[in-house]
């Protein structure tokens, strides 16, 4: 990218800052890193005593990237880390999804849908309530959740990373759902239980209706099947005629790892982590990380542009692709291939490395 890019793409970043409502809460605690051209945390250690100071900063120096400390500090701008006083920190997620040049379409269906599991696996099985969460688009290719909860601001890394890997399914064996009481009687999940153990009830429910045969033949009877259904009752596992139940249930539990959400561990238990800034611009994209009240039909392309329609003339300098941007179609371009586009897909293109501004082109 050269001079002339570079100042494009700065100055576009300072007029979106200039009309944009950026807030930080506890900004005065937090801790901020920045990044440019070259990397997404170039600089860290800032601080900010309001979030009207951050704006300035950012119309003034506008960085390309810049994130904030999850974790609540005494001395934010202090060094090295141990002379900041650590007092706790937000609860964050981050789900992310490795695409190209643009994510296609089901790409962009499948990590929104795990953001929802997300959220409603975060109510059901830890209590935590919606107004607790702020959900962010990532202005890349996924989504952040942050969880600001009293119950778990003093949480330490290993215990993030508990919740990391009970999310993620990590060392899940659903036998261990199961216990013999005594040489008769087999207790093991009820449908009320929550967590996994309840949803193992909702799938082998879901088979009985479905494919029962999927656990043994003799469940195509309806007799048969009232006996499993009654023996996720109470958790008395020993109602049913099939003396080999829990292992005939292996593959119906291989549906509960389809249900775990794949967060980045790595964010989630690091307790210095930071992470970018809401409504901010992502240096990658020129996309805006927009904070969602709703992840339904979320399409970032459309949904989180920040730039406007103004044409700019750009040469590509790779093959692109067809694609849905700002609620158009832009037709695909041929590599050297010279066009006008909308300056938010322009934007776009340059920071991906795909185009550069044509030298005939006049742009603002």
């Amino acid at each position: 990218m050269n001079e002339a890019e570079r100042a494009f793409v700065l100055k576009n970043f300072s007029e979106y800052y200039q009309k944009a409502e950026i807030s930080v809460p506890s900004i005065e605690q937090r801790e901020f890193g920045i990044g440019g051209f070259q990397k997404k945390i170039e600089a860290r250690h800032m601080g900010f005593p309001n979030n009207g100071a951050l704006k300035n900063y950012l119309i003034g120096n506008t960085p390309l990237y810049i994130s904030h400390s999850i974790a609540y500090y005494k001395y934010p701008e202090a060094t090295p880390m141990e002379n900041k006083e650590w007092g706790g920190g937000d609860l964050v997620f981050d789900l992310d999804m490795h695409a190209g040049m643009f994510m296609k379409k089901e790409e962009i269906e499948k990590v929104r849908n795990d953001a929802i599991s997300l959220i409603e696996q975060l109510q059901a099985d830890f209590g935590i309530k919606k107004e607790e969460m702020t959900v962010v688009f990532s202005g890349g290719r996924g989504f952040h959740i942050h969880v600001r909860s009293p119950e778990y601001r003093m949480l330490g890394g290993d215990e993030r990373r508990e919740i990391a890997d009970y999310l993620g399914g990590i060392g899940l064996d659903y036998r261990k759902f199961f216990g013999r009481i005594d040489r008769y009687k087999i207790a093991g999940p009820k449908r009320t239980d929550w967590g996994y153990r309840g949803r193992l009830c909702k799938l082998v429910e879901k088979t009985l209706q479905e494919r029962p045969q999927l656990i043994h033949g003799r469940l195509k009877k309806e007799e048969e099947a009232a006996k499993l259904r009654s023996c996720m009752e109470d958790g008395n596992w020993s109602k049913t005629t099939i003396s080999d139940i829990v292992e005939r249930l292996e593959e119906v539990a291989e549906g509960l790892k389809v249900d775990t959400i794949n967060v980045d561990a790595g964010v989630t238990i690091d307790t210095k982590r930071l992470i970018r800034v809401p409504n901010t611009l992502h240096g990658s994209t020129g996309l805006a990380a927009r904070t969602l009240k709703t992840l339904e039909g979320f399409n970032p392309y459309n949904d989180a542009v920040a730039f406007g329609d103004e044409p700019v003339k750009i040469k590509a300098v790779l093959d692109i692709p067809e694609q849905e941007f700002s609620n158009k179609t832009m037709e695909k371009m041929k590599k050297e291939e010279e066009k006008e586009v909308p300056k938010s897909y322009a934007i776009y293109l340059i920071l991906k490395g795909a185009a550069v501004i044509s030298s005939r082109a006049a742009y603002r």
